[in-house]
């Protein structure tokens, strides 16, 4: 752009993150400046788009719209009412009590949810910054979650690292380890993120990315890299790899740590997808470690 007013827009009302591989653009009614967002997304912010981008825009005024005007309710659980308009999606923020008002939000999305207008009442949460959320949601992986079942992807309950140049993904729930995992094989690698990673799969195989949806351990990068194992957690009191040969197994433990949005028919089958070609293509193991860090020489090996 030429058009200095136009550079001044893009500098006060636009920022570029990029989550992966998606660019998400974030435009705003109101300034940004150097403290709106939480510090963890200074390593995902980027200058421009990319070849994917996803539009949102932030409104400080919640308008009218009746329960009649939202379209069909799909769905309904506080703090979310969703509706289904023609070719939108409507996002509802109820109160948890489950009335229809106070309405604390508003959003409305293109069909592929990669064009949203996000309506709130919360200016002075924005002026205040330290923002968690791209969105002002309560996380960002309810958008994103939906984002990546059309790009091959999913966002899984993981803990990614970088050890070699090569992509591993430590699967497991809360209390598996993943956290303990990071913070082993931190002297022999770089940790994408301890509690949530994305896999995407592109013409040249998969690859994990690191998201800014941390748990314990606020280490996080941007960076993405081959995937070149799946390793399911076990705390033990011994140190091995063992090859798990049964697809189904595989894809049950995938499954069961899916990050999933708001759920309709199409994402689970895109999803389902996704899962059955990783179960495919990428080899997983049953990960015992203990404590003592000796899972490291394991790792190496592979």
């Amino acid at each position: 752009m030429t058009d200095p007013e136009n550079e001044t827009w893009d500098r006060d009302h636009r920022r570029f993150f990029q989550i992966g591989g998606i660019t998400v653009q974030v435009d705003s009614d109101l300034p940004f400046n150097e403290t709106t967002f939480h510090p963890k997304f200074a390593a995902f912010e980027v200058k421009g788009p990319g070849p994917d981008v996803v539009r949102l825009h932030h409104h400080f005024a919640i308008p009218h719209l009746d329960a009649n005007d939202r379209g069909e309710e799909v769905y309904r659980r506080p703090p979310w009412a969703i509706y289904r308009r023609g070719r939108s999606w409507v996002y509802a923020g109820i109160p948890t009590d489950g009335n229809e008002f106070p309405l604390h939000q508003l959003a409305v999305f293109s069909e592929n949810h990669d064009v949203g207008d996000i309506y709130n009442n919360r200016d002075r949460v924005f002026l205040n910054g330290n923002l968690k959320s791209l969105t002002m949601f309560p996380t960002d992986q309810i958008l994103i979650a939906r984002l990546l079942a059309d790009r091959n992807g999913c966002f899984l309950h993981s803990c990614g690292a970088v050890m070699e140049e090569k992509g591993l993904l430590f699967v497991g729930h809360s209390d598996a380890g993943k956290t303990t995992t990071a913070r082993m094989i931190m002297p022999h690698a770089e940790i994408l993120c301890d509690d949530r990673t994305i896999v995407r799969r592109h013409g040249d195989g998969w690859r994990v990315y690191g998201t800014w949806s941390h748990g314990d351990l606020p280490d996080i990068s941007s960076r993405s890299a081959p995937l070149h194992a799946i390793l399911f957690l076990e705390q033990s009191a011994v140190n091995r790899l063992t090859r798990i040969e049964d697809r189904r197994d595989v894809a049950r433990r995938l499954m069961a740590t899916v990050i999933r949005p708001f759920v309709t028919a199409d994402w689970w089958e895109k999803t389902l997808g996704v899962i059955d070609r990783l179960t495919d293509e990428v080899p997983c193991y049953r990960m015992e470690f203990d404590r003592s860090g000796g899972i490291v020489g394991a790792l190496r090996d592979l």
